[in-house]
């Protein structure tokens, strides 16, 4: 299984520090793709939780928006030649695992700008018995669980992702919003920067406690204890 490490020179994984069964979980998520963590090559990113809302439509909004922007303005500063980026709920069925790095081994040999490896596109399935690959894809994105950003679109990238920091909610050009509305946002202002998607989407989101949004009965005693472990359950169910 070809090791993620070959395709990308950095590999940064978003997580709060007080979520440490998530930090748990995406450890072993990373050892089943053949990472381990280490410095300057597979490194954790701590997130934080933002006070205020400031134009975002939720606090974990707000918060993961800032984490991706970290990520990116780190990238930019090291000047890598390309970084992929994980969320800590990231999940890749053990079936996928092997094709994960093996159709990153892909980026190598064409020109790209950004790479998602999961994520939920409105696109036909892939004909049966085909093997997973790269294709171009235009489109609006979901889920930037574990997408990649080569060097050319960093600076540029970073750019807009400040100004939708100053920019009104609901701004024509871009304001405060999910991330990854706010890409899809960026990449079609730029239709010259190429997007590759792997079809099908190698990995999904795993079910654990939302830092987003969450109900109001998880609040309840005892009940986010017995979610959470439903939540892994069904994640198992699923393998």
């Amino acid at each position: 299984m070809p090791p993620l490490t070959e395709s990308f020179d950095l590999i940064r994984v978003i997580n709060l520090p007080d979520r440490t069964d998530r930090y748990k979980e995406v450890t072993r998520q990373l050892r089943a793709l053949g990472l381990e963590w280490k410095q300057g090559s597979v490194e954790i990113y701590a997130a934080t939780r933002p006070t205020e809302l400031a134009g975002f439509p939720s606090l974990g909004a707000h918060g993961c928006f800032m984490s991706h922007l970290g990520v990116l303005r780190d990238a930019l500063s090291r000047d890598v030649e390309s970084v992929l980026i994980l969320e800590d709920d990231c999940d890749v069925p053990s079936s996928n695992c092997a094709a994960v790095g093996e159709v990153a081994l892909g980026l190598k040999h064409c020109d790209w700008q950004f790479v998602h490896l999961g994520h939920i596109a409105p696109i036909p399935p892939p004909p049966s018995g085909s093997r997973p690959s790269l294709v171009e894809f235009p489109g609006h994105l979901q889920n930037l669980h574990m997408y990649g950003v080569h060097r050319s679109a960093l600076a540029p990238l970073v750019e807009y992702l400040e100004g939708c920091l100053v920019r009104p909610p609901g701004d024509p050009v871009g304001g405060p919003m999910h991330v990854d509305g706010a890409l899809t946002m960026f990449r079609a202002a730029h239709p010259e920067l190429v997007t590759l998607i792997a079809q099908p989407s190698l990995a999904g989101q795993r079910s654990s406690r939302s830092d987003i949004t969450f109900g109001a009965f998880e609040s309840v005693p005892g009940l986010r204890q017995a979610m959470s472990v439903a939540r892994k359950l069904k994640t198992a169910l699923k393998r």
